[in-house]
């Protein structure tokens, strides 16, 4: 018999907008499996929709730690980062994020858009322009003009 996910209350209750009640069960799933990356990922989720940036980056920051090859959090992370306008760690995470998912358009997105902001125009240039591949194979509408 399989073990039932550690999660799965936190889920039910954020899927019926209850936020607290899910920070509240993720917190004890979290303290049950101290280990397991994907609850701290959720965890990062429900916190990032309370409003809770701090509590959301400290979850992911040790999600990374114990699963620092896996390009959703790091993705998620710069995600918050850029959110609180942090655009030099949304950078770091977004880069990152990028070398381990070349394909997936939320991190080169992101890259793009940090890189610009902070002035690093070369970087900044070879993102939008994968950007604008990886929109162009997917039949999306084409990325915003650089600043």
């Amino acid at each position: 018999m399989p073990e039932p996910d550690p999660g799965a209350a936190a889920a039910r209750y954020a899927a019926a907008g209850r936020m607290d009640e899910a920070a509240r069960e993720i917190e004890l799933a979290i303290r049950a499996h101290p280990q397991n990356p994907g609850l701290r990922k959720q965890a990062a989720e429900i916190y990032a929709s309370l409003g809770d940036s701090e509590k959301a980056i400290g979850q992911l920051e040790s999600a990374v730690r114990m699963k620092p090859s896996d390009p959703e959090l790091w993705i998620l992370l710069g995600e918050i980062e850029a959110a609180r306008e942090n655009t030099s760690d949304a950078y770091v995470a977004f880069r990152r994020g990028a070398e381990l998912a070349p394909e997936d358009i939320r991190a080169v997105s992101g890259l793009a858009l940090a890189a610009d902001r902070l002035g690093f125009e070369e970087e900044a240039e070879a993102a939008y322009e994968r950007w604008t591949q990886l929109e162009n194979a997917a039949g999306g509408d084409a990325p915003p003009k650089r600043n």
